[in-house]
């Protein structure tokens, strides 16, 4: 299984985030857009997605 497999699997999980596989694709496509780390790119998300759930 690849990594876009086990997206689309988790993706269907009881408990999951809100658009999970579209939000994995979209920090993925930060780090090639705006060549940031790793860690940039993940505290990004999670900074999005915290300030979603107030």
């Amino acid at each position: 299984m690849n990594e876009k497999g086990a997206r689309a699997i988790a993706n269907r999980f009881a408990i999951c985030p809100h658009d999970y596989q579209q939000r994995v694709e979209q920090g993925f496509g930060l780090l090639a857009a705006a060549a940031k780390s790793i860690s940039e790119a993940i505290e990004d998300d999670l900074n999005q997605w915290f300030r979603g759930c107030l």
